[in-house]
């Protein structure tokens, strides 16, 4: 929201926690009217309680979400969130020759195993992870999950595009808490991400600022 130039126009923030709805309400209040150059912004925020698992629905059967209308989608699960099954309702719900929705998908792998360990539900960790076996990422190393996550975007769900980047806890630079993974089907996706990551990460060590599958197209 804070971007400039100003162009994303239409918001859905999505959001069980009942602190956290009290904050995105304020947030939508304290929006400015103008830009920086004194002109108007027209947007619209929304939103919406509860689980976007269930909402999304709602969310895509809205007029204003077209075919044809760049759509943005940001999934900051806290763990496993976000189920598979919705994660693919985004991915198809744009018909070709149209781009899909460009996903931004968080996965928490600086506390996945242990997470895992912990389920006392398996049937959550079956909505998160889909029809394959989740079970078997626990003899994974965290990089090795990221990639598979990765690949299921490709695969799966048909991106043209998919990258996973890391990003580092603040006190300890050279320890990866999430992997950002971007998917997109715009062939200057992938540069762009590239350069808003490394700015990002520009003051770590060279050899840890890559994303797995950095794009050469």
């Amino acid at each position: 929201m804070k971007s400039e130039p100003k162009w994303l126009t239409h918001f859905f923030l999505c959001e069980t926690n009942r602190k956290s709805l009290v904050a995105l309400r304020k947030l939508k209040r304290t929006q400015p009217f103008h830009d920086r150059k004194g002109r108007k912004i027209y947007r619209k925020i929304e939103i919406k309680p509860g689980d976007f698992n269930i909402t999304i629905a709602e969310i895509l059967t809205t007029k204003c979400i077209t075919q044809k209308k760049p759509t943005f989608c940001l999934l900051d699960q806290r763990m496993f969130e976000c189920n598979w099954e919705t994660v693919k309702k985004l991915a198809a719900y744009k018909k070709q020759p149209n781009n899909k929705i460009e996903l931004l998908y968080f996965l928490g792998v600086g506390w996945l195993h242990r997470s895992m360990s912990g389920i006392k539900h398996p049937e959550k960790m079956d909505r998160w992870w889909g029809r394959q076996d989740w079970r078997k990422l626990k003899g994974m190393t965290h990089g090795d999950i990221a990639e598979l996550v990765r690949k299921r975007f490709e695969d799966e769900l048909g991106y043209r595009f998919a990258a996973a980047y890391p990003i580092y806890e603040r006190e300890e630079g050279n320890r990866v808490m999430y992997y950002m993974i971007h998917a997109s089907d715009h062939e200057e996706a992938p540069t762009l991400m590239v350069r808003a990551h490394h700015k990002a990460v520009r003051s770590l060590p060279k050899e840890i600022q890559e994303p797995l599958n950095f794009p050469s197209e």
